[in-house]
Parts: C-alpha cells; sequence; structure tokens
C-alpha cells in the first residue's frame, strides 16, 4: 500500500498466456515490469513520505489471447462489465473444457473482489510491428486501435468416398472452405484500402484422408483504422461465400460474428507518457495498435495507457520474437515514472 488512507487504486499488468508458438515477452513483459515497478515505487515511497496519493495493484488479465478460449480479453472485458462473468466460465474449447473448470483445476477461480476503488490502468507492451524500429524510436505512446471483425463459419456438405463418389455429386465442404478462404483475400485486394486479413484456425470432420470433408469451420478476421472498411469488406465476404458454396451444395452458418470498433485510448495518459519519455531524454513515437490488448477493453471501465517497446524485425507469436535488453529496460524506466506521476498527482 503506497496511501494506506486512500481507496484509488492505479493498475498496471498485462497477460501470462500465449500463443501454441510461443511469444516470449508478449504479455508476459508487461506482468514482470509491473511487479518490479510496484516495489521500486513502495521503496520512493517510504523514501518521500505522504507523496503517494494512490495504491497501486499488478493485474495478469486471464486469456487475453483466446488461444484456447473464445473470444480474447476475456478477463479484462469481465472487469470492464462487457462480459458477465458467468458468460466468461462458460466459454468452451475445442474439447468442451470449460473456462470455469480450467480455472479451478489450477486453482484459480477466485471469489475475492478488489476492495479498492481503481482510477487508472497503465500497460506495457512489446509492439509487435515494426514502426519503432523503423522510427528508431525508443518508445510508444498509444493513443487509439484498429477495429477488427472476427467471423467464424461453419461449411456443413456430405461425407463421401473420396475415390468413387462422381465429382459432380460431392458435396465437399473443404473445397467451399478453401474457395472462401480465397475470397476474403480477394475482397480485401478489392477495398485497396490496407486492410490486414487472415484465415488462421480451421477445424475438420471426419479429418481423414479417404472422406470428403462433411464439415468444416474457419476463423476468419479484417482489421483497418476505419470501422466502416472493415464492416464493408466482412459483409462481401460473407455474401459471396454463401453464393460460391451454394453452387457446391455446401451450407454455412455463421458460428461467431465478433466487431471491435476503434477505439480511443486515454488522451491525458498520452501526454503522461510522452513527457515520462522527453524527460528520461528518449524518443517517443505516438501510434495506433493493430494488435488487441487488455488496455482496449479496460478502457470502457477506466482510463487506460498503453506503452510500446520495439519488437525486433517486428516478430511476435512466433519462438523467435525478441526485444533487446536495453530497450525492455527503457520501458520499464518509462513504465516506473509513468506510475510514479499518477500515483502522486493531485488529481
Amino acid at each position: 500500500m503506497l496511501a494506506p488512507a486512500s481507496r484509488d487504486v492505479v493498475i498496471v499488468g498485462s497477460h501470462l498466456d500465449t500463443q501454441p508458438t510461443g511469444g516470449r515477452f508478449d504479455g508476459i513483459y508487461g506482468v514482470l515490469a509491473g511487479l518490479l515497478a510496484v516495489q521500486a515505487l513502495q521503496d520512493r515511497a517510504v523514501a518521500q513520505p505522504g507523496r503517494a496519493r494512490r495504491n497501486l495493484a499488478v493485474a495478469n488479465w486471464t486469456n487475453e489471447e483466446g488461444a484456447r478460449f473464445q473470444p480474447s480479453l476475456t478477463g479484462s472485458s469481465v472487469f470492464a462489465g462487457t462480459l458477465t462473468l458467468e458468460q466468461a466460465y462458460a466459454l468452451r474449447d475445442g474439447d468442451g473444457i470449460s473456462l470455469g473448470d480450467a480455472l479451478a483445476a489450477i486453482d484459480y477461480r477466485g471469489s475475492s473482489p478488489l476492495d479498492l476503488q481503481p482510477i487508472r490502468y497503465v500497460e506495457l507492451h512489446v509492439e509487435q510491428g515494426d514502426r519503432l524500429e523503423r522510427a528508431a524510436a525508443d518508445i510508444a505512446a498509444v493513443s487509439s486501435a484498429w477495429a477488427a471483425r472476427k467471423i467464424s463459419v461453419v461449411f456443413e456438405g456430405e461425407a463421401s468416398h473420396t475415390g468413387p463418389m462422381p465429382m459432380a455429386s460431392r458435396r465437399d465442404a473443404m473445397r467451399a472452405a478453401a474457395r472462401a478462404i480465397e475470397a476474403l483475400y480477394d475482397e480485401v485486394e478489392r477495398e485497396n484500402a490496407g486492410a490486414h486479413a487472415s484465415a488462421a484456425r480451421i477445424s475438420v470432420f471426419p479429418n481423414s484422408p479417404n472422406v470428403v470433408a462433411a464439415r468444416v469451420q474457419v476463423w476468419f478476421e479484417v482489421r483497418h483504422e476505419d470501422e466502416a472498411v472493415v464492416l464493408a469488406i466482412g459483409n462481401r465476404f460473407l455474401e459471396r461465400i454463401e453464393r460460391e458454396s451454394a453452387s457446391l451444395g455446401v451450407q454455412i452458418s455463421i458460428a461467431a460474428d465478433e466487431r471491435r470498433g476503434t477505439a480511443l485510448l486515454d488522451s491525458a495518459g498520452v501526454d503522461v507518457v510522452c513527457g515520462v519519455v522527453r524527460d528520461l531524454g528518449l524518443k517517443a513515437l505516438t501510434l495506433q495498435t493493430v494488435a488487441g490488448h487488455d488496455a482496449l477493453a479496460i478502457q470502457k471501465r477506466i482510463p487506460a495507457s498503453l506503452i510500446f517497446v520495439p519488437s525486433r524485425d517486428g516478430l511476435s507469436h512466433n519462438p523467435r520474437e525478441f526485444t533487446d535488453p536495453e530497450a525492455l529496460d527503457k520501458g520499464y524506466a518509462v513504465l516506473v515514472e509513468t506510475l510514479w506521476r499518477m500515483v502522486t498527482a493531485e488529481s
């Protein structure tokens, strides 16, 4: 407790979950840096009695990545009030295990409420892109986020033998899914607006080399800084794949259509971070984030700030993800000073 007489708390943190292909810094850096920063500021508060007006807490948000349970940003969305705790616990993975049961199995399904009043959130994260590196800058103060639309489509065909069944009689769900994947990229190119898109996960039944696929589910996404562009691409895509799948005798259904609009982060927090960077003699950029982060969910409840450090070659969600130790140290120094200014500010 930096300020025992106050119920106000500034939360710092990120997430510890990762992707199947890793990411040694993605999220983990922000949690570890937060723990170290709280200790450093506790020592500073002892050395400067009466300066701290607010307390500090470190958060590890559950299921930020959404690799096992969807949607992502689960814990921070529950905190923000945009997802209920019951809805979060009911989420199921590919094996049918619920998030609530998975948390209970590792003794992480708690029930204790936060007995302090959250007033601000700060997250330190690797950029996962190459803009800082290309600009030879040290720190990014993130001002806003791109819009995203994540669509999961189920293609329903009919199982049949891959050998004797005549080609014209097949209802091949895999073929329809393949056409849909190509259609998404085609629609992105048609828009010609710099949108990002992917079809990064696929589930096949019965998944046998001798059976025409009866059911295929594909997870698609589109991202752009303009929400209208994301909506337009997604709508055209869905209309197109319904027609093209029908021509193959395959039906489609939408298992999920998650839409995240563009989001603004706290402008006052951006100013604080930029001021800290300037005072430390470092070079800063103000950037939009293309990736989702817990700070974006939390901003819906309390002012949130997001700080980036460079990622070498812009690589992330990959075992070769790397940030130089010097860059990590600079980010930590900015985090410590940013938090100190926030816990000592008069308002």
